[in-house]
């Protein structure tokens, strides 16, 4: 029977390929470069070469030292803001994965605020952890990104970067989505509520909204382009102060296409507070990225178009998976299937919930 072996780069072959010294090659691996001097080209370049011929650092001392003995160690950063429950539900599909195939993998929290991900550089030597998941990356975020090299495997979650793997969705389908159900319910004034705390992809989904709308013959007025906080709290502020500035309720727009169903909920609630009738005087929609119980069970219930994210979850650890197996790691991103639950926030026509368009 034929048996494949797989050689195991050692700090040694990386030092002679890069003409560095072994020592070089241990400070850099252990995120001391910059204490001891050593050049940014040099780091790079090394760092490269660790990638390149698949090295793995030695890790185990380390979590020896502390009591635990996984095979494994993944690392996941995020930040610990309104988007607190979507990261529940990434976690849990990561950790589905784990507990279905019996993996001894141990998944440590970074948390980090977006924008700011270079200040976790000193994490990223390879002694910490195996692996890592960014989400929540920005603009910034993913330009370190682009601009370093990591020795380990880097999965990004719902964010697209050339030679990263990563989970996504179709940021312009879901404002497709959104743009047509609300037209087939038949709201014609919609508004957009964006966030101050946004994301490229959320350009994309209210750009594919507009563009839809466009080609239905409407077109939203600047006036009906909403910036707000992301919060709860933000949506129904808002609410509130949309009403008090309203010079009649003919005015309003009669619906909402929503950054989040944070704001969304908020905005729900406020209106249902004034009397505002939901969804036949104002219908809104978001995306669902929080705990699906908190919009189905809501009074009145709210339109979604849901994402998938406890499969992404799991989309990462088969990243994980294989790069784990393999000799290079993969780059290629993939996209799962959003889902339009129709609930009464804008059912204007009786629709069956889950309903997809």
């Amino acid at each position: 029977m034929e048996r494949c072996i797989t050689y195991m780069a050692t700090i040694k072959d990386i030092a002679e390929k890069a003409n560095v010294s072994l020592s070089t090659v241990s400070l850099i691996i252990n995120g001391k470069a910059s204490e001891r001097k050593i050049s940014q080209e040099t780091e790079q370049r090394v760092l490269k070469i660790m990638r390149e011929m698949n090295y793995i650092p030695n890790i185990s001392a380390k979590t020896m030292r502390s009591g635990a003995t996984p095979e494994y160690i993944l690392a996941v950063f995020c930040s610990f803001d309104f988007r607190n429950t979507m990261m529940t539900r990434l976690l849990y599909g990561i950790q589905n994965m784990i507990d279905q195939n019996r993996d001894r993998i141990k998944v440590i929290i970074y948390p980090y605020q977006s924008g700011h991900l270079a200040k976790e550089h000193y994490h990223f030597s390879g002694s910490e952890f195996h692996a890592a998941i960014i989400a929540n990356a920005d603009a910034k975020d993913l330009n370190y990104l682009k601009t370093h090299q990591f020795v380990m495997p880097i999965i990004l979650y719902n964010r697209l970067l050339e030679n990263y793997p990563s989970v996504n969705v179709n940021d312009k389908e879901i404002g497709r989505i959104a743009a047509l159900h609300l037209y087939e319910q038949g709201y014609r004034r919609p508004a957009i509520v964006t966030s101050t705390q946004t994301f490229p992809g959320a350009s994309h989904r209210n750009k594919a909204f507009k563009e839809e709308l466009k080609k239905l013959g409407i077109d939203i007025p600047k006036e009906f382009i909403y910036i707000i906080g992301p919060s709860v709290r933000d949506g129904a502020k808002f609410a509130e102060q949309l009403l008090t500035e309203a010079e009649n309720p003919g005015s309003l727009p009669d619906s909402f296409w929503c950054f989040s169903d944070s704001i969304a909920l908020g905005l729900l609630n406020a209106l249902t507070a004034h009397n505002i009738k939901i969804p036949d005087d104002i219908g809104i929609i978001s995306v669902g990225s929080i705990e699906s119980m908190f919009a189905r069970y809501n009074h009145p219930s709210l339109t979604v178009i849901d994402i998938p994210i406890e499969k992404m979850g799991e989309g990462c650890y088969q990243f994980i998976k294989e790069s784990r197996q393999a000799s290079a790691q993969q780059s290629e991103g993939i996209f799962y299937e959003t889902k339009l639950c129709v609930r009464n926030s804008t059912n204007r026509k009786g629709d069956i919930e889950g309903s997809i368009l």
